[in-house]
């Protein structure tokens, strides 16, 4: 049984990746109303029920391992609650288990992504310029700034497949050293002089800074 703060753990995957951020919360948002799940509504003349997300990944990648933080106002059935906010769902999204968290969102360091590329690349070419340093011009609060994204990038693995490069990372994933996987692929094609069109990004999961699988 679970009250008070859950955790809910979710995957998105084929059409749903493309899904923004904001209208993943209105989803949510509308299958709990639908669904009839006891959520705790902020207060005032818009109340809203309480959600708190990890970190959004870009829109187009495919995610094993989303979270989101409600507060129940009432004991429920893990099980229960899990085939009723499925239900309100296609098999595109889909919870993958409800329970009561004993860690932060904020814990989540690192996730581990499989990035596939399609183009003339070689294993050794890209290993060379995974290692940096491998800059990209973005936004931040201070305005535009260089940042070097192999500095946030770990344990990778690179192999052939037909037509390209498949290969595992390790990517920032705080708020102080996240990596998008897109600006990724963005640097990646201003280090190789060319456009990189063809490619596929998924999530697998999350870890924490001593490198524990994240829950």
């Amino acid at each position: 049984m679970v009250s008070g703060k859950t955790r809910i753990k979710f995957y998105k995957k084929g059409k749903l990746k493309f899904i923004s951020h904001l209208d993943l919360i209105r989803t949510f948002r509308s299958a709990f109303a639908r669904a009839g799940v006891p959520i705790w509504y902020t207060e005032g003349f818009n109340p809203r029920p309480k959600m708190v997300f990890s970190l959004p990944i870009p829109v187009g990648v495919e995610s094993s391992c989303e979270y989101l933080d409600i507060r129940l106002t009432e004991e429920c059935d893990e099980e229960e609650l899990k085939l009723k906010i499925n239900s309100q769902f296609t098999h595109e999204m889909q919870v993958i288990k409800i329970y009561k968290p004993e860690s932060e969102l904020s814990d989540i360091v690192w996730s581990l992504y499989n990035i596939t590329i399609y183009a003339n690349i070689t294993p050794q070419s890209l290993s060379e310029i995974l290692k940096g340093p491998l800059l990209i011009t973005k936004k931040s609060k201070k305005g535009m700034i260089e940042v070097d994204l192999s500095r946030n990038i770990k344990n990778v693995n690179i192999e052939t497949i037909e037509n390209g490069v498949k290969f595992s990372a390790f990517l920032g994933s705080s708020s102080e050293n996240f990596v998008n996987p897109e600006h990724l692929i963005k640097a990646l094609c201003s280090a190789f002089g060319e456009e990189i069109d063809n490619y596929k990004i998924s999530h697998e999961a999350v870890y924490t800074s001593e490198g524990k699988l994240f829950e």
